[in-house]
């Protein structure tokens, strides 16, 4: 698309987001497919990445990797976004005090600021070598485009659910961004994580969403999977084919890879304690609903997670731990096969009798914490409906599991049936 970018800026400098600096260089006459080294296939911005890449708005680095994890700083975003908009210089730019005239991104900075994308702080810095947060990003691009949002703003950040995090001088923009669709989040889509900072990977998302915002860019197609992450885009594979969102109530929807699953043992918060070695097969509940940008709830509230605990090896370690894994989850009375894991839990001989009150234990566990603990008694409360195979490894120390503290993530995407929002 020649006209993304004028010529000048064509033979301008590129922003290579992240780099200690930005490297200058002329540009072909006509653009190339970016790949990366790094930018695997799957990778959730990869669409984003490479579109920018192939407009040479962004590039990547001399050995052929983009390094999309990598945080960006203030100056490397003003840079960005120098690059990538033609907006008019409406005001000018002061001296900041902690950018010289001959640093690399004064320039950048100066037109970032005449743009309205970006100000300074109320001592006269600009702070550019500081990691600039999701926030920031957002709220640059809604000054520096001029969205304001319409209807109420904490309506609009209601389909986040840590909206709560989102300062006070950032919601309106936050929210103009959000109808204009130039948020990104991954893994989860309706967690916006506004203090996090910004990676490479998100500035590309959130640029090339403003860039379609702008009529510049096409809409990436629905059927891929980065679109899954643009809040207010319906995540259906297909959509948008025919009229209206191309979705009905019982069609299917995408969990992503990556999203976070908050569970419980069913009906109490308890421990389960197993010995190291144990495979213990059970079920926990979904405690919070998983939701779409569109507020539709994919995961309801009491879906059971079935699955297993099994023992882990650390490499390079004596420690033995647990991990629970998940195989199916089951909603509303349909089973759906899940690939899902939480991370290692390692065992440990410093249990008290005091903290298994309630809890559920294996009876391969039971003779270990008498042992531990002292405490003859500690059958009581065994869990019977929890039933282990193989033999433990190791008679002096168990695994105490609390299911509500699991960090349980889907490590692959996930389709189950739409069910109605509430």
């Amino acid at each position: 698309m020649s006209t993304v970018l004028n010529q000048s800026a064509r033979t301008a400098t590129l922003a290579t987001l992240g780099a200690v600096a930005v490297a200058t260089f002329a540009l072909p006459a006509t653009a190339q497919t970016a790949q990366f080294d790094d930018v695997s296939t799957n990778y959730w911005a990869r669409p984003f990445i490479e579109n920018l890449a192939n407009e040479e708005i962004i590039a990547g680095f001399p050995d052929g990797t983009f390094r999309p994890d990598q945080p960006v700083t203030r100056a490397q975003f003003a840079a960005i976004v120098r690059n990538a908009f033609q907006q008019p210089l409406d005001r000018t730019a002061p001296r900041f005090s902690d950018v010289p005239s001959n640093y690399w991104a004064s320039a950048a900075i100066a037109d970032a600021y005449s743009q309205g994308f970006m100000s300074g702080y109320p001592n006269g810095a600009f702070q550019p070598e500081t990691q600039i947060p999701r926030v920031q990003v957002l709220v640059a691009l809604a000054n520096g485009l001029n969205y304001n949002s319409s209807g109420s703003v904490n309506e609009v950040l209601g389909v986040y659910r840590d909206r709560g995090q989102i300062p006070e001088y950032g919601q309106g923009p936050v929210a103009a961004a959000t109808q204009n669709r130039l948020v990104v989040n991954y893994p989860n889509v309706d967690v916006l994580g506004p203090q996090r900072t910004a990676t490479r990977a998100d500035v590309a998302a959130f640029i090339y969403q403003a860039l379609v915002a702008q009529g510049r860019m096409p809409a990436l197609q629905a059927g891929l999977s980065a679109s899954n992450y643009i809040v207010g885009t319906a995540p259906t594979p297909g959509a948008g084919s025919g009229s209206g969102s191309g979705q009905t109530s019982n069609s299917p929807r995408l969990v992503p890879n990556g999203t976070q699953l908050d569970v419980r043992y069913p009906n109490a918060d308890v421990d389960i304690v197993v010995a190291p070695g144990q495979t213990v097969a059970t079920s926990l509940q979904i405690t919070e609903p998983v939701r779409n940008s569109q507020n539709q709830v994919l995961i309801p509230v009491g879906s059971t997670v079935q699955g297993r605990i099994v023992p882990v090896e650390i490499r390079g370690a004596t420690v033995t731990a647990a991990r629970f894994v998940a195989d199916n989850l089951t909603i509303n009375g349909r089973t759906y096969p899940i690939n899902a894991e939480s991370s290692p839990i390692a065992a440990t001989n410093t249990v008290n009798s005091g903290t298994l009150q309630g809890a559920l234990i294996t009876g391969a566990a039971e003779s270990i914490l008498t042992t531990i603990t002292g405490n003859r008694t500690i059958g009581s409360v065994v869990g019977s409906i929890i039933t282990g195979e193989n033999q433990p490894t190791s008679n002096s120390a168990v695994v105490v599991i609390r299911p509500s503290e699991l960090d349980l993530i889907l490590r692959s995407d996930l389709t189950v049936d739409a069910i109605a929002s509430n």
